[in-house]
């Protein structure tokens, strides 16, 4: 039973299928081919992190890590670049990473299982978010937020719930940014040439990679279900207002972001009891 479990290449599914997809979109409709290259090769790094990454299962060293992303959210607000009154990227050389795409899901990963500092990490977390400001990405750690409060029954996780919507909804709107093609209102592009098409994206967005991190037992539930509400709330902001789609056209910030933290969740001999336990009875129900 732990064989197939925890096989590492099916935790690759929930990743793979909306990359490969989102590669077909840039393609079909002639994306420039330097992002889709981009793209393709941050899939095949972010491939091989989950199928081969590992990150150390101590609670204090993951909780620590996290801190230390969470600072890092802070990073554009001192060096750049700015472009229409937001601060959201991260300079790497060639290209710019959106730093809430990039480090938040494995900021929630790495907290996600800390009852005790893991609220306060999100809260830095949001912070940052909301000075840069980042109305989807708040929304997103909001909606993971909200998971883990009803996973722990934690008043405290449920405050930076709280807390995040309310700086999703005071920063909406903020910004001047220019509309950018094959980044925002992709399901309706696809759309205008094809409702098939269109549909076909959005259940490869929003349903498949959902039917593996809340029914499969591969992760723990603190770990899959709220990289799901990440990626869901991500992929709805973008539907309605002008968000980037996450995976689809965006560029490799979510690409390697969603991959390092599918990477980070714990394996089989790093689990504790109690998670053990968990995957005997997800095990049991799926």
């Amino acid at each position: 039973m732990f064989s197939q479990v925890f096989d590492r290449r099916r935790l690759l599914l929930p990743f793979l299928f909306p990359c490969l997809f989102g590669l077909y979109y840039l393609w079909a409709y002639d994306a420039p081919a330097r992002l889709i290259a981009i793209n393709a090769g941050a899939l095949v790094l972010g491939s091989l992190w989950v199928l081969f990454g590992r990150l150390p299962a101590a609670p204090k060293v993951r909780i620590a890590m996290a801190a230390v992303l969470a600072l890092v959210l802070f990073l554009p607000l001192l060096t750049g670049p700015e472009q229409g009154g937001v601060a959201r990227w991260l300079p790497a050389g060639p290209v710019s990473l959106h730093s809430g795409a990039l480090l938040l899901p494995l900021i929630v990963v790495l907290t996600g299982r800390h009852e005790r500092f893991g609220p306060a990490v999100l809260a830095l977390a949001g912070t940052a978010l909301a000075l840069q400001p980042d109305a989807a990405a708040l929304a997103a750690l909001a909606a993971a937020s909200g998971v883990l409060c009803w996973l722990h029954r934690s008043i405290a996780f449920g405050l930076v719930a709280l807390g995040t919507a309310a700086c999703a909804i005071l920063t909406f709107g903020a910004g001047s940014l220019e509309p950018q093609v094959f980044t925002e209102n992709v399901l309706a592009q696809v759309a205008e040439r094809s409702i098939v098409q269109a549909g076909a994206l959005a259940g490869i967005l929003f349903v498949v990679p959902q039917l593996y991190l809340l029914q499969d037992p591969q992760t723990q539930r603190a770990e899959g279900w709220t990289i799901a509400a990440l990626l869901t709330t991500l992929g709805v902001m973008a539907m309605i207002a002008p968000f980037p789609y996450p995976l689809i056209g965006y560029g490799a910030s979510p690409i390697l972001g969603f991959a390092l933290a599918l990477g980070a969740t714990l394996r089989r001999e790093q689990l504790r009891v109690d998670g053990l336990l968990e995957v005997v009875e997800r095990t049991t129900w799926s």
